[in-house]
């Protein structure tokens, strides 16, 4: 009985993608050439289906397109995350240092009306810049949902 340790020990290196082109070749030539004992029947008849598989033309290409463009997405995610956390510190640095002021307040507004009406002068001008912002968030998402389809496509194809 022969001794196709070798052997097996080359498919498992095959299996793991640790093997050179010299091995490989070795392995095919056992495959077409050899006596392939009972045990090694599926592999043979999967190595051969394997070998026979044409990778179609540009696919690596295509696929390191792929990877890279996932990669900037990952990227500008990232820096989205980044920039929110920024944001989100300097408000509260800013609240903070705001609250740490020690100098007393006074009074702007006279009466309690003028006081009412400056208050709500001031909350249509939040209102504004936060449905301002809302709308530039809106114009976002639908560009953000655009690019995933766009590359959720192109990766199909």
């Amino acid at each position: 009985m022969k001794d196709y340790s070798h052997i097996e020990a080359l498919l498992e290196r095959y299996y793991d993608a640790q093997t050179s082109e010299a091995e490989e070749q070795r392995l095919k030539d056992f495959f077409l050439h050899e006596e392939v004992p009972v045990h090694l029947q599926a592999e043979k008849e999967m190595f051969l289906q394997l070998q026979a598989t044409d990778v179609p033309e540009g696919l690596e290409e295509r696929l390191s397109q792929s990877i890279d463009r996932w990669g900037k997405k990952h990227r500008t995610l990232r820096l989205q995350w980044i920039g929110s956390i920024a944001a989100s510190l300097l408000l509260l640095f800013g609240a903070g240092w705001y609250l740490q002021d020690d100098t007393p307040r006074k009074d702007t507004c006279a009466t309690p009306e003028e006081a009412y009406a400056e208050a709500q002068k001031a909350l249509v001008m939040f209102s504004t810049a936060l449905n301002k912002g809302m709308k530039q968030m809106d114009a976002l998402h639908e560009t953000t949902e655009r690019m995933e389809k766009i590359f959720t496509y192109n990766e199909t194809n």
